[in-house]
């Protein structure tokens, strides 16, 4: 039966490259609401097609995100399987890149593997489970969500009460262009920094000059060093801002900072330390303060998710198809489903490199190849999962 499926998916090549070509000339920035609506459309009908029901979240300013369900995750013992990809992209409407370029070997696109490749891998598998017949029997559930380019705010509570009721999950953001198969994620903070001084003329200023631009200053080598290659902790102050002119002493200035770690508590320790240096000013009557602007908890390298793996491994090398194992210091929902303490694996939508640019471009064999080898695992481990075996493995490796 699994051969019939691959089979189902080498005759669905050209179909497959005609859903992801809609969807790319679709633009789905994430703010522009209708375009991402219009994605999920496109989605909705391909997936109601093959006998999954849609249930919509409305937003308000965001595009709604879409939860579709397999006949069996509604009747099934065995909580489901669950699947997660992203309708939105970085890229604004009026952005030049705004086409679809097959040359054979490549396509080219905005958005092609972040991550609208991903969402047709995913939606290919459940076409062809459907038409052997068994999504009838296999639990799944696959969220689409609107907004995670700009960190899943509002659908970050949707994809944690679908986790917590699922036995496992796959997320399709891009592959390795080594076969780089995600089993763990960096967590991320984002902060923002103030400071405050008092505003004066600077021909006037005298030893108590309180320039908020002065202690920022100070602040951001003390930051900057905070920075660990051996701990793969990353502190990077990106945005500084401040002042109104040359001639005047700054009352206030802003720092932006991006911060990785692998660890939860390398992720608590690195706070306390940034929140020293901010706490400490130096420069007379000046003070600071700092805020949280963004937080996703690290996806941990853990057994569960290594065991998950391993039966993805097992049936890409069945599949002669070469995936690895890699820790990414990039974020995803993944991250958040991690803290719900199931197994997932990131990374297996297609292949290709330069997101986020208008060089973005896929692999177009691994459309295919990805698309196989997410059938040939999920019915591999819908089999452990109802015989159990899954989870017995979990509970020897806990």
């Amino acid at each position: 039966m699994i051969d019939e499926m691959l089979s189902y998916i080498d005759q669905h090549q050209d179909d497959q490259c005609n859903l992801l070509k809609e969807m790319i000339l679709q633009s789905s920035h994430t703010s522009d609401k209708d375009g991402v609506d219009k994605v999920g459309e496109i989605l909705s009908r391909t997936l109601t097609e093959c006998g999954m029901s849609v249930e919509t979240v409305v937003e308000e300013t965001h595009g709604n995100h879409l939860i579709f369900r397999s006949a069996a995750s509604n009747t099934c013992k065995t909580p489901p399987i669950l699947f997660v990809g992203h309708m939105d992209t970085v890229f604004p409407q009026d952005s030049h890149f705004n086409w679809y370029k097959d040359d054979g070997e490549k396509i080219y696109g905005p958005g092609v593997i972040d991550m609208k490749g991903g969402l047709v891998v995913a939606a290919f598998a459940i076409k062809a489970l459907h038409a052997s017949g068994l999504l009838a029997k296999i639990p799944i559930t696959f969220i689409c969500n609107s907004d995670e380019e700009t960190g899943s705010l509002t659908s970050k509570k949707i994809i944690e009460q679908e986790a917590l009721k699922s036995s496992l999950s796959l997320v399709f953001e891009c592959g390795g262009l080594q076969g780089e198969v995600v089993t763990g994620r960096k967590g991320k903070t984002g902060y923002s920094v103030q400071v405050h001084g008092k505003a004066g003329h600077a021909a006037f200023a005298g030893k108590e000059k309180a320039s908020a631009i002065l202690e920022l200053a100070h602040k951001i080598p003390a930051l900057e060093g905070l920075n660990d290659p051996e701990r793969s902790l990353v502190v990077n102050v990106g945005v500084i801002s401040g002042g109104v002119g040359p001639n005047t002493i700054a009352e206030f200035s802003q720092a932006k900072i991006d911060t990785r770690f692998i660890g939860e508590d390398d992720g608590i320790k690195n706070e306390n330390a940034i929140r020293k240096i901010v706490e400490n000013c130096s420069t007379p009557n000046t003070k600071a303060d700092l805020q949280v602007t963004s937080s996703r908890p690290p996806m941990e390298q853990s057994q569960n998710n290594l065991l998950l793996y391993s039966f993805i491994r097992q049936e890409a090398d069945r599949l002669g198809i070469v995936i690895k194992d890699e820790l990414r210091s990039g974020v995803s929902d993944a991250n958040t489903i991690a803290a719900c303490k199931i197994p997932v694996v990131d990374g297996l939508g297609p292949v290709g490199d330069c997101d986020h640019s208008d060089k973005e471009y896929m692999i177009k064999s691994s459309l295919t190849e990805k698309t196989k080898l997410t059938i040939s695992s999920v019915i591999s481990l819908w089999k452990a999962l109802e015989h159990g075996s899954f989870n017995q493995e979990i509970a020897l490796k806990n």
